[in-house]
């Protein structure tokens, strides 16, 4: 991200403006993306699954709202009010190809090692596997486009003004907090509170999840690697791994653990942590936001 955003009071409060925008206005996207996209969304379902497109138009719709509401607000905000480039939010890819490609390993890596260290110890039982390449094809596209637009708003725009009014540190702390809220709205349904209050750990993990995709933002300036990192952590997780909020599709192992039961893991926490320090320490000797 470039170190030229304007130091100012006020950037806190065009960040709290832009969530808030995005949040409230989910709902009216999603509409409008279920009526103008109907048609073409059918034809590429259908060939994904005949049987089951109806379910999957469901889901593919609120992933994709998201992306659509961040462009939007972002183009308002950042290209109409702030008068700057979508390039100045940390999306120059020019000498970050690495850092995206660390960011992909990590997440890779961490699913790896939970699921693996799951199943070592007989925590995890394999019920099947299944192997549906259309579907796989899918989700790579839709969980590629939800970690573009999720790292643009909250670890570009949000962390970016936070930054401009607060200490990083201050800054990482709020921004990641906005990434759990962001992460229990869903669609036209507004929020899923449970997700916060009833699986607290969850939470202080999707939290700490947020720490590290934004730790290495305030040291670089650049959102490849969260980019990649969420990705991959996504990607593997749900439609490979099988642990899915709410079930959607097709993924490849069947198992007997719920998403819960893993998100909510003291393994998870420690894996958080862990990356969490090796991010602090690979990239804190790199520049960082002012303040």
């Amino acid at each position: 991200m470039t170190s030229n955003v304007p130091s100012t009071k006020y950037g806190w409060l065009i960040a709290l403006i832009f969530f808030i925008c995005f949040l409230l206005f989910n709902g009216l996207f999603h509409l409008v993306l279920y009526i103008f996209g109907q048609s073409m969304m059918f034809s590429v379902l259908r060939i994904v699954d005949e049987h089951a497109f109806y379910s999957l138009r469901e889901w593919v719709t609120i992933a994709l709202t998201n992306p659509f509401v961040t462009l939007f607000w972002i183009w308002i905000f950042h290209k109409i009010i702030n008068k700057r480039s979508f390039s100045s939010l940390g999306l120059k890819i020019d000498g970050y190809k690495n850092d995206f490609m660390e960011g992909l390993f990590l997440g890779f890596g961490l699913v790896v090692l939970g699921i693996g260290s799951l199943y070592f110890f007989d925590f995890l039982s394999v019920k099947d596997i299944k192997l549906s390449l259309n579907h796989q094809l899918l989700y790579i596209f839709i969980f590629a486009v939800v970690s573009i637009a999720e790292e643009t708003a909250i670890r570009g725009f949000i962390l970016q003004n936070l930054s401009s009014s607060f200490n990083k540190y201050i800054a990482l702390i709020l921004s990641s907090l906005a990434f759990v809220v962001i992460r229990a709205h869903v669609g036209i349904w507004g929020f899923q509170l449970s997700r916060v209050t009833v699986e607290p750990v969850v939470s202080l993990n999707l939290f700490l999840f947020g720490i590290l995709l934004g730790l290495y933002c305030i040291h670089r300036k650049n959102l490849w690697f969260p980019i990649g990192l969420n990705f991959s952590w996504s990607y593997l997780s749900k439609p490979v791994c099988n642990l899915w909020d709410w079930g959607i599709g097709r993924q490849i192992f069947y198992h007997d653990l719920s998403a819960n039961d893993y998100n909510g893991s003291i393994l998870v926490t420690s894996l958080t942590i862990s990356a969490i320090l090796f991010v602090h320490k690979r990239y804190s000797g790199s520049e960082s936001f002012k303040k």
